[in-house]
């Protein structure tokens, strides 16, 4: 967490899988008994019926659902869940929630039947809507290879293993002194006994810091073999480095994975690294070999939480933090939560003829102090008889239609206009647009909010959007409508709410592909 771009990315992390506003909903649908409700709330489709558990698995079984359904917070599950680097959910990915007191039932080598377990499942592909699938799959139906996440990461209840998780002792938190001061996370605080979590946070990190991944898993409790690492050089180390985010919560996540499924190796999900049980009950990790059966539990499934360091680092108060979160970390403390406030933008230099000039983002629009509006009009209309545009103005152009070339700060900024889109926080967008964000703003495939609709609470956003002057049959660079992109999505209730907003059905892209064509390629890839 020594780097900014870390730093950064964590805290999109944050605000793309749970924004504050699902936050604060799913909060109070919890808080009142309605698990339904806060599902709903966080984007997770609930397919779990208890009648149908009850008939198939006893009243016992259904109870155990049931209970494990009254202490779920969907909202920091999706925090938890497995991403790719671009912060996506993990497509097709199968995830277990369900706690068991003794391990499962094991059938010649692989997982029994017969026992029910509450799993989530993730969206087709990393474009696809993020929304989470909840629904109830029998232990001998999962598929070869699979996610388990513990109770912290979901269970409102387990806030002793949540604190733990979060790496605070039972008096401190790391990085921060007995009094609750915050110190620099280079260093390590001097501890009086063995067992202190916090120090044992510190000193992982700080030699993951000083680039001795080697080092740090050993301080981790895992054995590295030094002969891996001369054999294998730089790959092994970078892909020691890669999983360690896990490093904190490595160990223990080894063991609960052993005992609950009776897997020995436990493989990445990457297959790159194993993790297996050595003499003496000690954990080593290893390369995988390519022909290793790698099937199971996945490995490293489960990063440590940064909330701690980015606390450390003031990119985050207590006030900042999931309810759930701070009442693990400050027993006792009133929180006035809030939603982070984003800093503003700072202006963005542009090489604009011969000097530079400043641009800045106000409210969602690209603003030239050094150029009217007049101006830029002027510059638009001759590069359409033929001109060129550059400097300003083609900043200005490529800001509003997804086109090149754009300034890199300002192209961080519109992706994270349309990550919010992919991610489904309609009320940040919404939010945006009151305070005057261009509604007719493109990403980089040329499409406008309008194409997200599938992603997005349609019936909120699409009456926005329509009155802010979007066309509803808008194109973007492969001559697609919203239209479209709802029936690739397989948004069929989109579809009807853009029909009846007065989207062409008719309309042909670039391939010659009509809406109602897009949906049935989509329905036969997906047989949906």
């Amino acid at each position: 967490m020594e780097r900014r771009r870390e730093r950064d990315r964590q805290l999109r992390l944050l605000r793309y899988a749970s924004p504050p506003a699902m936050v604060a909903a799913v909060t109070a649908r919890r808080r009142a008994g309605d698990w339904r409700g806060a599902c709903a709330a966080a984007l997770v489709d609930a397919h779990v019926d208890l009648r149908d558990v009850t008939s198939r698995y006893g009243t016992d079984e259904a109870a155990r659902i049931e209970g494990e359904l009254r202490g779920l917070a969907p909202d920091l599950l999706r925090r938890f869940l497995p991403r790719t680097d671009s912060l996506t959910l993990v497509p097709r990915a199968t995830v277990v929630l369900s706690r068991l007191r003794g391990p499962f039932p094991t059938d010649t080598g692989r997982l029994g039947p017969g026992v029910p377990l509450l799993v989530a499942t993730l969206p087709l592909t990393e474009r696809a809507p993020q929304r989470v699938g909840l629904r109830v799959t029998d232990s001998g139906r999962l598929p070869s290879w699979w996610y388990d996440l513990p109770g912290w990461c979901w269970d409102a209840d387990e806030v002793a293993a949540r604190r733990w998780a979060y790496g605070a002792s039972a008096v401190r938190l790391p990085w921060h002194s007995l009094a609750g001061c915050s110190y620099p996370q280079g260093d390590t605080a001097t501890s009086d006994h063995a067992g202190d979590r916090a120090a044992e946070v510190e000193r992982v990190a700080a030699l993951l810091a000083a680039r001795q991944p080697v080092a740090a898993y050993d301080a981790a409790g895992v054995a590295v073999d030094p002969d891996e690492v001369w054999q294998r050089g730089p790959w092994f180390e970078a892909r020691l480095v890669a999983h360690a985010p896990a490093l904190p919560v490595l160990v223990d996540e080894t063991r609960r994975l052993a005992h609950r499924y009776a897997v020995m190796t436990q493989f990445s999900a990457d297959r790159r690294l194993a993790v297996e049980f050595a003499a003496g009950d000690r954990l080593t990790v290893r390369a995988a070999a390519w022909n290793e059966p790698a099937a199971g539990p996945c490995a490293f499934g489960v990063p440590a939480p940064a909330d701690v360091a980015l606390l450390g680092w003031g990119a985050l108060t207590p006030d900042d933090l999931h309810p759930l979160v701070h009442e693990a970390l400050f027993p006792g403390r009133a929180q006035r939560w809030q939603a982070p406030e984003a800093a503003p933008h700072p202006p963005i230099r542009v090489r604009c003829g011969p000097d530079w000039h400043l641009v800045r983002i106000i409210d969602g629009r690209l603003a030239t102090p050094q150029h009217s509006d007049e101006e830029l009009r002027r510059e638009f209309v001759l590069a359409g008889l033929g001109g060129p545009l550059v400097g300003c103005a083609a900043a200005v152009r490529a800001w509003r239609t997804g086109a090149k070339p754009l300034p890199k700060e300002l192209r961080k900024v519109r992706q994270d206009i349309f990550a919010r889109a992919l991610h489904g926080d309609t009320d940040g967008l919404l939010a945006l647009l009151a305070d005057g964000l261009d509604p007719g703003l493109r990403d980089s495939t040329g499409s406008t909010l309008m194409h997200w609709l599938s992603h997005l609470d349609h019936v909120r956003m699409l009456p926005a959007l329509t009155a802010a002057g979007l066309d509803v049959n808008g194109r973007d660079r492969d001559g697609r409508t919203p239209l479209h992109a709802a029936a690739v999505a397989l948004a069929t209730e989109v579809m009807s709410a853009l029909l009846a907003a007065g989207a062409d059905p008719d309309v042909v892209d670039v391939q010659g592909h009509t809406a109602a064509g897009l949906l049935a390629t989509a329905r036969k890839l997906t047989r949906r």
